[in-house]
């Protein structure tokens, strides 16, 4: 019994890790997701909309790189960085507040967990794309 609850903790440790990385990588992962679906609601087969993905991640990370070498001055950097971390923000929010709510009694405490979890994946997000300029 004690090795079951310890695998199910690992498990949610686990889980909450992917959360977090999905989150920091929230625009790339939203504009394959929106290839994707555009591909597939095109009448082709998943095969084709599963590689339109793909390269649309692929891409917008290679444009991320690609203006974040090229772009000298703070505030485009600045800038770049706050295109990533905005929706990372976004997502961060409604996944921290999805465990909030599973979680805890609803309450104005729901939301501060929520804004602070917010914060965190922008800030991780925004020294993420940031530091790869470097």
């Amino acid at each position: 019994m004690l090795i079951g609850f310890a695998l199910i903790i690992a498990a949610v440790f686990l889980c909450c890790v992917l959360l977090f990385r999905l989150s920091v990588h929230a625009l790339p992962l939203f504009v394959s997701f929106a290839a994707g679906s555009f591909i597939y609601r095109a009448d082709q087969d998943i095969a084709a909309a599963l590689v339109a993905a793909a390269l649309a991640a692929i891409a917008t990370i290679a444009i991320a790189q690609i203006a974040l070498g090229a772009v000298k001055p703070d505030i485009g950097r600045t800038a770049i960085g706050l295109i990533f971390a905005l929706p990372a923000a976004v997502a961060g929010y409604h996944a921290v507040h999805g465990i909030a709510a599973a979680t805890m009694p609803t309450s104005t405490w729901q939301i501060a967990v929520s804004l602070i979890g917010s914060s965190v994946i922008a800030v991780a997000s925004w020294t993420h794309w940031t530091r790869l300029a470097r």
